[in-house]
């Protein structure tokens, strides 16, 4: 197995543990904010369903992400559609079959190169790091939506 294949093991395994999760929050929990500035499981998983596209865009465009007020307010649009869960994981699911797509396109030979990013306090990220960042981020949002899940007592694992 190749790092690109590996990637794409982990990931998938990464994202479905993410909606195996926000699955398990009732329906009248998904909208429920916890302590006054806290994230929504729905809001959560709309993130979700973006992140592979923003992984992607990352790696290929030019130059750092857009982070103007006109490109969140555009992406808060898109993820408006999206009302439940379930709505977010299959927008998920297709993003992600574009990801690994493009994942296998990447040449080992490219895993290495670096590209300044504003994250981590800013500096050169690999491409491999870039790749890996989904994942990341669906285990990070796993975390928060298992908090939230105790917040309003639900102590299983899902």
């Amino acid at each position: 197995m190749n790092f690109q294949e590996h990637m794409i093991e982990v990931t998938k395994a990464a994202a479905k543990e993410a909606f195996q999760y926000a699955k398990a929050v009732p329906a009248d929990k998904v909208e429920w904010s916890p302590l006054e500035n806290g994230r929504t499981t729905l809001d959560l998983c709309r993130e979700l369903a973006m992140c592979p596209t923003w992984c992607k865009e990352t790696i290929e465009k030019e130059g750092p992400p857009e982070f103007s007020e006109e490109a969140f307010a555009a992406i808060k649009k898109e993820q408006e559609q999206w009302k439940t869960v379930e709505d977010c994981e299959a927008e998920c699911g297709r993003r992600l079959e574009t990801l690994y797509a493009f994942f296998k396109t990447i040449p080992d030979g490219q895993l290495a190169n670096t590209k300044w990013l504003p994250y981590d306090g800013g500096r050169d990220f690999t491409v491999a790091e870039m790749m890996d960042y989904p994942r990341w981020n669906f285990n990070y949002h796993t975390g928060q939506i298992a908090y939230i899940q105790t917040l309003y007592g639900d102590r299983d694992m899902h």
